[in-house]
């Protein structure tokens, strides 16, 4: 229900609409929920009256006098990470515009924290589940066990083998390959890529992708596996670019990681561009404005959100989207200052 628009703080009723239209309250809901029943004339008459009074239905109150809830699940891996907010924009103003909720949670990148928050969701019995999986999608089956049959959007995860399973992420094979090329264009020999524990790791073809490039293109390929937070990813880097013959170029798997690759040279004293090449990954807005500005791999984040709430909410059929990416190149890429 909402605010009367003739009289401010005063809650108007679906009686108060029924009264005023000359009908009964089932009348009245049936016309203003969309129902058959009530002849065209009528409907607009009732219709015409909620509009004066400035009512709507609520669509939490009709979904629990159904049965049903129109609240949502939406698991993300690190609020600290701005691409998860920037994806979440987009599914909110999809569920806004349907009626329904959306409850986000933060596992902090804990398979254990993760488990958690399915198990309560799934105990308030939420309509579907987002969820940016930590590791191989445990969790994603763990709410196909709780919740049979309920809708479930994996972000950025592969969760390979779950049946029914909606996945929606960028292109992995080109948001690698095009950093590889151009770096293999400009000079670069030894490579490393960041990544998250293998335990953690939910999108392995990136991975993947990197060691066939590595080995196609002629490159000594590096894995530097890290807890993705910028403290993490700053101490495995210092350990990575004191190296006797450390990379000549990181590519990273996000902006927010590359941030510690920046501090982490800052502190050795190697300058970003001529003395190490970093390549993010999401272009969040604060990247260009890095000194030097992160050369990074541009995705949508709002169409993400968009589509991956449109499949939660069965607005669309199941299926995989695939975010198309490009390549932002930015002085964090150079040509390398010599061999090392």
């Amino acid at each position: 229900m909402t605010t009367g628009s003739d009289a401010p703080g005063q809650v108007t009723g679906i009686r108060e609409v029924a009264r005023l239209a000359g009908v009964s309250v089932a009348t009245a809901s049936l016309a203003i929920n969309g129902q058959p029943g009530v002849a065209e004339e009528t409907r607009q008459r009732i219709l015409a009256t909620a509009k004066a009074l400035g009512y709507r239905a609520n669509p939490q109150a009709r979904a629990l006098r159904r049965g049903r809830t129109s609240t949502y699940g939406f698991v993300v891996r690190n609020f600290a990470n701005p691409f998860f907010l920037e994806v979440l924009s987009g599914a909110q103003q999809v569920a806004a515009d349907s009626g329904a909720t959306l409850l986000v949670l933060d596992s902090q990148y804990s398979l254990d924290r993760e488990r958690q928050h399915v198990c309560e969701l799934a105990a308030q019995r939420v309509a579907g589940l987002a969820i940016a999986p930590v590791g191989t999608g445990e969790s994603v089956r763990l709410w196909h066990r709780l919740r049979p049959g309920a809708p479930v959007v994996a972000l950025n995860g592969s969760a390979a083998g779950v049946p029914g399973l909606s996945r929606v992420r960028p292109d992995d094979a080109a948001a690698v390959e095009l950093p590889m090329r151009r770096l293999a264009e400009l000079g670069h020999s030894r490579v490393a890529f960041l990544s998250a524990p293998r335990q953690l790791m939910a999108d392995p073809d990136r991975l993947r992708h990197f060691r066939l490039l590595a080995r196609e293109l002629g490159m000594r390929p590096d894995v530097l596996y890290s807890p993705l937070t910028i403290t993490d990813v700053q101490r495995a880097a210092l350990a990575e670019l004191a190296r006797p013959q450390p990379p000549t170029a990181i590519i990273t798997n996000s902006d927010y990681t590359a941030y510690g690759i920046y501090k982490a040279a800052r502190e050795l004293g190697v300058v970003i561009g001529a003395g190490v090449s970093v390549v993010g990954h999401d272009d969040l807005p604060t990247s260009e404005l890095l000194e030097p500005p992160l050369a990074t791999i541009r995705i949508d984040h709002r169409s993400m959100g968009t589509v991956l709430m449109r499949r939660l909410l069965e607005l669309e059929p199941p299926g995989d989207y695939t975010a198309e990416v490009t390549l932002v190149e930015r002085a964090s890429v150079q040509a390398p200052r010599r061999p090392r």
